[in-house]
Formats: C-alpha cells, sequence, structure tokens
C-alpha cells in the first residue's frame, strides 16, 4: 500500500468573494488580485515537486490550479464530489441579502454545527461525507496512474469543502464559539495510508 501525502489550499480570491457573495454550487472567477495571489502561491509551493493535483469541477479551483501547474506537465484531476457545499436557495445571495430575506435563519442555523443546512441546500455533515468519500476516490485513481512510492498529491479545492473534511477527521465540532482549526490562505497536510488523517495545519503561503 503507497502511503498519500495531500497538501490541501483553498482556491484563490474571486469576484463574489470580493463582493462577500455566497457561491456555492455557483461560480464566479478569480480577480486580478486572485490571479497574482495564485503566482504567489506557485512559488511558495514549489508545484513541480507535486506527483499530481487534484481540483473539484468549479471554475474557481481549476483556474487556481492552472496558475500554479502552468508550464508542468502533472497528471490533473477534477473530481465533483470535492465541490464546495451546497447552499442552495441562498448561493449567489450576500450575507446581508440572505439576512434580509430570512431575517435571523443564517445564525439559527449555525447553532445547530454539523446540522447547518442552508435553505434547499446539503448540510455540513453531508458535505463532510460526499467530500471525503471522493478524496479517497481521487487518491486511488492518482496511486494507480503515479509511480512513486511515495505519491505527493496538491489538492485545490473550496473552504468549507476543506473545513469539512479537516473536522471531520480531527473529530472537532462547528458550534459557534468553538475555536477554529483551519486559517485562510493557510496549507493544510493530510496523510493517507489506507485510512485519512491529519498531518499538520495551517501552514504559511
Amino acid at each position: 500500500m503507497k502511503p498519500v501525502r495531500i497538501a490541501l489550499i483553498r482556491h484563490s480570491v474571486t469576484v463574489w468573494n470580493e463582493e462577500n457573495r455566497i457561491q456555492g454550487h455557483m461560480d464566479s472567477p478569480l480577480t486580478k488580485y486572485g490571479r497574482e495571489l495564485a503566482e504567489e502561491w506557485k512559488k511558495q509551493l514549489s508545484p513541480e515537486s507535486f506527483d499530481a493535483v487534484i481540483t473539484s469541477d468549479l471554475g474557481r479551483t481549476i483556474e487556481t490550479a492552472e496558475i500554479i501547474t502552468r508550464g508542468l506537465d502533472i497528471p490533473f484531476l477534477k473530481i465533483p464530489g470535492l465541490r464546495e457545499q451546497d447552499w442552495g436557495e441562498w448561493s449567489g445571495l450576500t450575507y446581508s441579502e440572505l439576512d434580509q430575506k430570512w431575517p435571523g435563519q443564517l445564525s439559527a442555523e449555525e447553532a445547530k454545527g454539523w446540522n447547518f443546512r442552508p435553505t434547499g441546500g446539503e448540510s455540513r455533515a453531508e458535505t463532510s461525507a460526499r467530500a471525503i468519500k471522493a478524496l479517497e476516490e481521487g487518491i486511488s485513481k492518482i496511486i494507480e496512474i503515479i509511480d512513486n512510492d511515495a505519491p505527493k498529491v496538491l489538492a485545490i479545492i473550496h473552504e468549507g469543502t476543506l473545513k469539512s473534511i479537516a473536522y471531520k477527521l480531527a473529530e472537532h465540532d462547528y458550534m459557534p464559539g468553538t475555536s477554529k482549526l483551519i486559517k485562510r490562505r493557510r496549507l493544510h497536510w493530510i496523510k493517507w495510508d489506507g485510512t485519512l488523517s491529519i498531518d499538520r495545519l495551517n501552514d504559511l503561503l
């Protein structure tokens, strides 16, 4: 059995990120700053040291990965199951618009922790289950195609998906007031040796 190390990062900054707008399964392109930031990550990550790259099938992760790996011949897997949490009817709204349309609903859902579910969307628990399954399926494919006894994989995904994976592996809850495990714009390492586990979190980029 080949052990695999996986480096997780969130995609770079998008137009809707800057507008404080909920993306979920919807999409928006990287901003000029987002593209420049991805170029900086390329210098820090040394993408040539990875054996493969995986992303979701949404444009913002793919665009980030293409910038980071530009000019390199690295296997690139797009896995739909690594999409962001589905925010249902809240998708496309700013948080201000959300509060106007469903007053108090966001706070009420956040108080449910893992059972947080946007109207018409999926829960954090459901997001975690399908993301972990998708990640393991991606790892299995990489083991088949990579001739390396210990493959190293760069996974460019989404903040909610990344948190749902890390929190599940760490047996951490999502309750308001609980300390946050994941810092933004950091690199997070997990490992696979038959099962997934956390290596370390929040490396500087």
